[in-house]
């Protein structure tokens, strides 16, 4: 066989398997996004906003996050990186506690916020990655977790197996102010009030409890919506409803295993797990 009729043969296979939707590589990137809204649908019919955190606990700036959060009886859903949760300081136990403790929902991060879908990140470490990240925060935290947030939004096909064959799903969101990047509270402030005033059905927001940034933009988006749901209020529109974690796990609890979490429930942390268990 010549090598022109050899390379023709392999140029007519690739062509064949790709007709058949067979790769010769295991694919890891999707040219797609994760679906939105990232929540669903608004149940209210108002427009709803779900905060989440990532990247955390920072010995620092979390507790001052969870100060803000408790002033306006807030809760919310905090992704964490498995090594921050492990962090040996001596601050990081107390914050996990606090974090339990006051009802917010913890959900994972990895363990070292890798990019799941590069190629140099092999299979073995992006297993690691999701499942060293889920042990380490849950011996942190003391409970099981059910909710994990994929770094950087990444999505591919070698991710959304190993999330499916842990019975896991990427939670999304909708609304990405970037204090991460650039840490300017303002230009956060900016991005999401104007998104927030113009939004329609339910938004999750994106923001990082390990920044200054966060921490400073933070109670000027909530002084900012209380503003705006009292000029709603008095104009007669819907106002901009905040759903809490905990909330949000109730909603997706099948209807039929209430009375069975309320029969056999003997702790609010066994109530919390049982929730849990039935999130996406």
């Amino acid at each position: 066989m010549t090598d022109v009729t050899a390379s023709r043969r392999a140029i007519a296979t690739c062509a064949a398997l790709a007709v058949l939707g067979v790769t010769t590589r295991a694919p890891l990137a999707i040219a797609r996004s994760w679906p939105t809204p990232a929540a669903g649908s608004s149940v209210s019919g108002d427009p709803e906003l779900i905060l989440t955190f990532d990247d955390g606990p920072s010995p620092t700036n979390t507790p001052k996050v969870l100060d803000i959060l408790a002033k306006r009886h807030l809760k919310v859903i905090f992704f964490m990186v498995g090594e921050m949760a492990a962090s040996k300081n001596k601050k990081v136990p107390a914050i996990m506690e606090r974090i339990v403790r006051e009802g917010h929902v913890i959900a994972t991060h990895t363990m070292t916020h890798k990019d799941l879908c590069k190629h140099k990140t092999s299979d073995d470490k992006a297993a690691s990655e999701i499942d060293d990240g889920k042990a380490a925060v849950e011996k942190a935290a003391g409970i099981r977790t059910y909710w994990f947030r994929t770094p950087f939004g990444v999505r591919c096909t070698r991710l959304e197996d190993m999330l499916a064959a842990r019975h896991l799903q990427h939670f999304h969101w909708d609304l990405d102010p970037q204090e991460w990047k650039h840490n300017n509270a303002d230009r956060a402030v900016k991005y999401v009030t104007e998104q927030l005033g113009k939004m329609t059905g339910r938004n999750v927001l994106l923001m990082h409890d390990i920044k200054e940034a966060t921490v400073k933009a933070l109670p000027e988006i909530l002084d900012w919506l209380d503003a705006e749901n009292a000029r709603r209020e008095a104009a007669g529109k819907r106002r901009i409803r905040i759903i809490s974690g905990p909330e949000l796990a109730a909603e997706r609890i099948q209807p039929k295993l209430v009375p069975w979490i309320a029969d056999t429930a003997s702790s609010m942390r066994v109530v919390r797990d049982a929730v849990s268990a039935l999130l996406p």
